[in-house]
């Protein structure tokens, strides 16, 4: 009985090493010594790979999501609960989107078109989007005429969401809903004095009013003039310095500093819409958010040389710690991919890979267990997904080097696989006891 318990035992942590420790490690090495794109700004087989495994779990979620009707028993107060699951099918969307037109250029990134792969997860997004009950927050926030009302964020997200299904599969089934949706947009920012609109009442986030003016010109191609000067109208209200994080949408006045996590959601839209704005604003984040060290690299969350905490957390950003915004650093990936910046995407795209942990089953369990795994459990990888499917162009002089804290996740991964295989196999194969003479 104590061998079969020993043996059990055994067992039982040789299929979590391998499971937890052996493959991750392989996993990340793999994509580390092979893929191009994901140490430098290029095109990632390791994104279509994630795109693969996501596409295989939402269609699921969403439809236990709404079948539910947990959505409707929710207060704007959780936000991750409430904000995260349609954010994370719009980021879902349009990495697809984006992911198929790499493909089409260059079908060896995948053995099949994103647009494929994804079919039904394309049409699960699309169902939460429209979802009645997952507008229960935002119906809180501006009563049953909430697609009428600015509601900037959530109109942004489903006019983007549908654009990305209409090219993805053809359909013209939500064009008339998506034309009307983008016209009464245009139109309440046209009205704005300023150019800015409110996400919820008394509460405007330029950044956000950014990325709607990109959704709209993406759902509207004949609307491109009007999006760079509507750019150019948001820019106006803080000329020459980067976005703050909130503003007051009657007057243009900052009320805040500006911040990481803004600031990687501005910048993965703000290049489309005009890149000669867009490229002198990057070379200012880098100056004041850039933090590049012996051990760790990555985008702050407050200004270099502000009076504001190097530790610090809110929805927002996440867990700030010694001035590295994880919130900054996570939406700031598709930034530096963007702009071509291969040497310090690649630093990003190294860290992220082998902090995330990929799993057997094509999931990363650190950001996983980051997520909201009651209502969202799928959020931050579709939001690492979104960022690893951006890209600027320019070819990549070779492989960004990795840093510290990435070699020493791997060894710790190694060291750890190495004593947890040693100890199954003490387990597994005790030593026979030599027979007395």
């Amino acid at each position: 009985m104590i061998l079969f318990l020993r043996r059990s035992l055994g067992l039982l942590i040789l299929l979590l090493t391998l499971a937890f420790v052996v493959f991750p490690l392989g996993k990340t090495s793999w994509y580390l010594l092979t893929d191009r794109g994901l140490r430098s700004a290029a095109p990632s087989k390791f994104a279509f790979s994630l795109h693969e495994s996501l596409s295989k779990r939402l269609p699921d979620y969403v439809d236990r999501r709404i079948a539910s009707g947990v959505a409707e028993t929710l207060h704007v107060g959780q936000i991750t609960a409430t904000e995260s699951p349609v954010y994370g099918a719009f980021f879902y969307l349009l990495a697809t989107d984006h992911l198929q037109a790499q493909w089409e250029q260059d079908p060896t990134l995948a053995g099949r078109a994103p647009k494929e792969t994804g079919a039904a997860a394309i049409e699960a997004c699309v169902r939460i989007l429209l979802d009645p009950g997952h507008a229960h927050w935002i119906r809180t926030y501006w009563g049953d005429d909430y697609w009428q009302d600015p509601n900037c964020f959530f109109r942004t997200l489903v006019i983007g969401g549908l654009a990305s299904h209409r090219r993805l599969t053809g359909s013209d089934e939500h064009l008339p809903f998506l034309r009307q949706l983008t016209d009464d947009l245009v139109a309440d920012l046209d009205a704005s004095a300023t150019g800015l609109i409110d996400d919820y009442p008394d509460q405007c986030f330029p950044a956000d009013v950014v990325a709607c003016l990109a959704m709209i010109r993406r759902a509207d191609p004949a609307r491109e003039e009007w999006a760079k000067a509507a750019f150019h109208r948001v820019l106006a209200n803080f000329p020459g310095e980067l976005p703050p994080y909130m503003s007051d949408s009657d007057d243009g006045a900052a009320l805040g500093p500006t911040r990481g996590c803004t600031n990687g959601f501005f910048f993965s839209y703000a290049r489309e819409i005009d890149a000669a704005v867009a490229d002198p604003l990057y070379q200012k984040l880098l100056d004041s958010f850039w933090q590049e060290g012996a051990w760790a690299a990555g985008w702050r969350e407050f200004p270099r040389g502000s009076k504001h905490p190097e530790w610090y957390f809110d929805p927002d950003s996440g867990p700030v710690l010694w001035g590295f915004g994880t919130g900054s650093t996570g939406l700031g990936i598709g930034s530096t991919r963007l702009h071509g910046d291969h040497h310090r995407a690649g630093l990003l795209g190294a860290e992220m890979i082998a902090g995330g942990i990929p799993l057997p089953d094509g999931s990363l369990l650190l950001p996983r267990l980051v997520s909201d795994l009651e209502h969202a459990p799928y959020f931050a990888e579709s939001a690492i997904l979104h960022q690893l499917s951006l890209i600027g162009g320019g070819e990549p002089s070779g492989k960004a080097p990795l840093t510290l804290a990435a070699w020493l996740i791997l060894g710790f991964e190694l060291l750890f696989a190495v004593l947890l295989l040693r100890l199954s196999r003490h387990l597994l194969l005790p030593r026979k006891k030599p027979e007395a003479k």
